[in-house]
């Protein structure tokens, strides 16, 4: 995420630039007075929300995607709200003038809705989540029809009732069309669509690999340096771990939330670190990586020959990069495996009528062209397995990424996981420090969290 903005701070959101657009051919064509508007509101109020015009000369085309069918217009003025964070708003940058483009084709093509949106932080105290539960009580007018949301959040979010669900608003069409793991459900009903994706993969430098390993015998056979976090995320387990442990065919808890561990999964990815370790493959300042950034690090300065790294940031930094390739992340058979992470549009409002109005404006944001346009200016990967072919094939990445898309695992979100994290963390420390064999750090985690 971007860097955050509150915008309670109302006398330094209304100094920046609100973006909007008006369109003069289409004026004269529906035969309106004014000009729709693309509005940013510097308080949480759906009332005196001051808006300034682009400035002169300042140009943008919507784009519309050829593809897209008709919308049902809107038969009276409607102003939707919604909650988002820099990283998804449509500020003065690539992506924002991507994304701001979309937002007044929607306006174009419903002459009555004015889109809003409000700046809040992502996570914490004044974040998205934080602000949905406090309004809800305190001062429920203020609510949005819409937010972003991490997809880690979505789960609260859902269980403490502050999002609605979105069956029968949305097409199967897009349900169908999304790949599985963008598909948010709680309680068996559909909360919240990711449209957004960050995965974690395989990069090695291929002055020393000709061939990257699939498999933990082709890492244990060769002589060169495999690094991954191991140091643990705020005392959790690093995915690094969680995709192994999946790929095994390892479950974490049950459709009750309750810790479900599969013993034998667990000691055969912790025997597999063990045996990297001994047999150098595996160096043992992994356990000093918290995170994929640390790695990062560490490979771009030629000390280590593979890596794990996040799609965001290959795509943003691989420019910088010189003889490196990418691949999926090796498992203990080669299957393909890895976990996402990314933001997701689920509604608020309870109303019905605006309901349907922010499902349509949903399913336009997700419209292939637009998906693909928008992810690509961002620097993240497009949900909709429709877009990649907006991607075209001239870039081999996004043909490998869309193969990884295909094999997410879905990330645990309960809050009973906290408790299975710290448990394997543990196991993993004391493997790679030599404190304990594998078996032992099996045997130390079920008792852990009580199995």
């Amino acid at each position: 995420m971007k860097n955050e903005t509150s915008s309670t701070t109302g006398q330094a959101a209304t100094s920046k630039l609100i973006i909007t657009f008006c369109s003069v051919l289409l004026l004269a064509a529906v035969g309106l007075a004014g000009c729709n508007l693309l509005t940013k509101s510097p308080l949480p109020s759906k009332e005196e929300t001051p808006t300034v015009t682009t400035a002169p000369g300042q140009v943008i085309t919507p784009s519309v995607s050829p593809t897209s069918s008709p919308l049902p217009p809107v038969s009276s003025a409607i102003t939707l709200t919604l909650w988002t964070t820099e990283a998804f708003s449509p500020e003065d940058d690539d992506s924002g003038q991507v994304l701001a483009q979309q937002w007044q084709a929607f306006q174009t093509a419903h002459p009555n809705v004015t889109i809003e949106y409000i700046l809040k932080k992502p996570y914490g105290k004044g974040g998205i989540l934080d602000f949905l539960s406090t309004a809800r009580t305190a001062a429920p007018t203020v609510l949005p029809d819409l937010v972003i949301l991490d997809t880690l959040e979505l789960d609260e979010a859902a269980e403490a009732g502050l999002i609605q669900p979105l069956d029968g608003l949305v097409s199967n069409e897009l349900q169908q069309d999304l790949f599985p793991f963008a598909r948010h459900s709680f309680d068996g009903q559909l909360m919240g669509l990711q449209f957004e994706a960050d995965i974690e993969h395989l990069i090695y430098n291929t002055n020393k690999i000709k061939s990257p390993p699939m498999t933990w015998r082709e890492v244990l056979s060769d002589s060169v340096a495999y690094i991954f976090p191991a140091g643990g995320k705020g005392g959790l387990v690093n995915d690094a771990f969680l995709i192994q442990y999946l790929a095994v065919g390892g479950r974490l808890l049950d459709e009750g939330g309750k810790p479900a561990l599969d013993k034998d999964a667990l000691l055969e990815v912790l025997q597999f670190y063990q045996d990297g370790l001994e047999a150098g493959a595996i160096p043992p300042s992994v356990l000093e990586f918290e995170d994929l950034d640390d790695c990062w690090v560490v490979y771009v300065s030629a000390q280590a020959a593979m890596s794990n790294v996040n799609s965001a940031k290959y795509l943003a930094d691989r420019g910088l990069l010189k003889n490196t390739s990418f691949a999926p992340i090796p498992t203990r058979d080669g299957n393909i495996a890895t976990l996402s992470q990314g933001g997701a549009l689920a509604i608020v409002t309870e109303d019905l009528a605006r309901q349907t109005i922010v499902a349509q404006f949903i399913e336009w944001l997700l419209e292939p062209e637009n998906s693909a346009n928008w992810n690509l200016a961002a620097g993240y990967l497009p949900t909709r397995q429709a877009a990649f072919d907006h991607l075209g094939t001239e870039d081999k990445y996004f043909a490998f990424a869309q193969r990884q898309l295909e094999n997410v695992y879905p990330r645990p979100i309960a809050s009973a996981y906290e408790k299975v994290g710290r448990a394997l963390q543990r196991a993993v420390q004391d493997v790679l420090e030599g404190k304990a064999s594998p078996q032992e750090a099996v045997e130390a985690v079920i008792t852990a969290v009580g199995q």
